[in-house]
C-alpha cells in the first residue's frame, strides 16, 4: 500500500476550546490500482488507518469528524469503531435514498453522531437533517443573505450548527454573532489587527529570552543564567522534568541536573515551549499546539534530511503561530527579536533549507497532499513525523496545564 496520509483540523466552540478534529486522509493508490468500488476502497483505507494509527493517537480525547461514503453507510459490516467519539460526516455528494436514510438510522440507533457535511439546503435533505446532530455549512460557498436563510430553515430542528472554512477574523466573528455552535478553518492562525500597536515589554523580554536560547553556541552556564532570571520559570521547568511523563530514572535536583539530563536542544526546546506559553493572552490554546506540531514536526524532519539545521527547525514551527498570538504582522514582530537571518527567512519567505522544510510542513498541515508527493520516498518522513510530533505535542501541552 502507497502512502497514507493522515491530518487534522481543530472544530472549536464558542469559547474556542477544541471540541473535536476532523480527521483528513488520502491514500495515493486509489487512483492508481484496479479497484472498480471506490467506496469500498475508501472503507478500507479509514479501516485500516484506524486500525494502525488508532484514533485516541490522533484525536486524544475530543471527538474525531470521519467523512463518510455511501458504502459506508448502507453496509453495515463497515462501522468503524469507538462510537463514543465518533461523529460519521455523510458527504454532500450521498444521495438521501430509502437505503441511506435507513443506514443512518441504524448508525444513529447504534450510538453514533451524525454530521452532514458542506450542506445546501434543499428538501430532499430533510429526513437526514431530522436524523444528525451536527450540520457543516460552508461559509465559502454561500453569501450572506443565503446563511441567514439557512439558520432561518434549520432553526426547526434540534442541531447544532457548525461553520466550515472559516479563514478570516471577519468572518468568524460574522458567524459568532449568528449564533454557530462550532467553528472550522484557519481562521485561528490569523491574527486580528485592529490598530498599529507596540509589543508590551514582558511580552518582548521573553521573546528575546527564547531567542536567544537558539544561539547554537550558547553554553550550559549561559542556559543556566538565562533560567535563574526568571524564578517562577526554573520552578515550572523542573516541575515538568520531575514529572512521569519525562520517564527519568532519578530525580532532578537542579537546573545544572536538568541540562545535563536533558541535554541542550531538548531543555532549550522545553524552556521555549514554557515562555511561550506565558505570552498567550485570551488565545485559544490549540495556537500553542499548532505551534508545537508544526516545530517538533519541522525538527523531526531535519534530523532525517538536514541534521545539520535541526536545532533551529523548533523555534520556526513554535514562532510562525506568533502573529495569531500577538495580533501583530509577523514581520513586525520579528523585526524585534534577536533571531538568525536564516530563521528569519525561513518564516517570512520560506526560502533556504529551513524555509523548504517549514513549507512543506505547512502543506501537510493543510493537506496539500499533492505538495507531498513530489517528495517522493521523503513523503514517510512527513507522515509519521507528523503523527509523532501530534501525540508529542498533546502529551507535553497536557504536561503543561497539569503542572501550572
Amino acid at each position: 500500500m502507497d502512502n497514507l496520509f493522515i491530518a487534522r483540523q481543530p472544530i472549536y466552540n464558542r469559547s474556542q476550546a477544541v471540541m473535536g478534529y476532523e480527521l483528513l486522509y488520502r491514500n495515493d493508490n486509489i487512483n492508481r490500482a484496479n479497484i472498480t468500488d471506490t467506496d469500498q476502497a475508501t472503507c478500507e483505507i479509514i479501516l485500516n488507518s484506524f486500525m494502525h494509527i488508532g484514533i485516541d493517537n490522533i484525536a486524544g480525547s475530543a471527538l474525531a469528524f470521519i467523512n463518510l461514503p455511501r458504502e459506508f453507510i448502507v453496509n453495515n459490516t463497515l462501522t468503524p469503531m469507538f462510537k463514543e467519539q465518533v461523529v460519521l460526516e455523510v458527504l454532500e455528494d450521498v444521495e438521501p435514498d430509502d437505503d441511506v436514510i435507513a443506514g443512518i438510522k441504524r448508525l444513529k440507533l447504534e450510538g453514533y453522531k451524525i454530521a452532514l457535511d458542506d450542506f445546501v439546503y434543499r428538501d430532499e435533505l430533510i429526513p437526514l437533517i431530522e436524523l444528525s446532530d451536527y450540520i457543516k455549512i460552508d461559509i465559502k460557498a454561500l453569501s450572506s443573505d443565503q446563511i441567514d436563510e439557512h439558520l432561518a430553515l434549520l432553526k426547526p430542528y434540534n442541531v447544532q450548527l457548525l461553520a466550515e472554512k472559516i479563514e478570516t477574523y471577519d468572518i468568524y466573528n460574522f458567524c459568532f454573532e449568528r449564533n454557530f455552535s462550532y467553528f472550522q478553518g484557519y481562521f485561528f492562525c490569523m491574527p486580528e489587527i485592529l490598530e498599529k500597536k507596540s509589543l508590551p515589554s514582558n511580552k518582548l523580554v521573553i521573546l528575546n529570552l527564547i531567542s536567544k536560547l537558539q544561539d547554537p553556541e550558547i553554553t550550559s552556564d549561559e542556559l543556566e543564567g538565562l533560567l535563574v532570571q526568571d524564578i517562577t520559570l526554573s520552578y515550572k521547568l523542573l516541575r515538568y522534568i520531575n514529572s512521569a511523563s519525562f520517564s527519568l530514572r532519578s530525580e532532578v535536583n537542579s537546573l545544572k541536573d536538568a541540562i545535563v539530563l536533558l541535554g541542550m536542544n531538548n531543555l532549550k526546546n522545553w524552556v521555549s515551549l514554557i515562555m511561550m506559553s506565558k505570552i498567550v493572552d485570551r488565545k485559544p490554546a490549540e495556537l500553542i499546539v499548532t505551534g508545537m506540531i508544526r516545530g517538533k514536526m519541522c525538527e523531526l524532519i531535519a534530523q532525517k534530511l538536514h541534521p545539520e539545521i535541526q536545532h533551529q527547525m523548533f523555534i520556526i514551527g513554535l514562532f510562525s503561530v506568533l502573529d495569531a498570538l500577538m495580533d501583530q504582522p509577523l514581520v513586525d514582530l520579528l523585526d524585534t527579536v534577536i533571531l538568525s537571518t536564516p530563521i528569519k527567512l525561513a518564516l517570512l519567505d520560506q526560502t533556504g533549507p529551513q524555509g523548504e522544510i517549514y513549507k512543506h510542513v505547512l502543506q501537510y498541515e493543510k493537506c496539500n497532499w499533492d505538495d507531498i508527493n513530489k517528495l517522493g520516498d521523503n513523503a514517510d518522513e512527513f507522515i509519521q513525523s507528523y503523527l509523532t510530533a501530534v501525540h508529542w505535542a498533546d502529551e507535553s501541552m497536557r504536561s503543561l496545564i497539569l503542572n501550572a
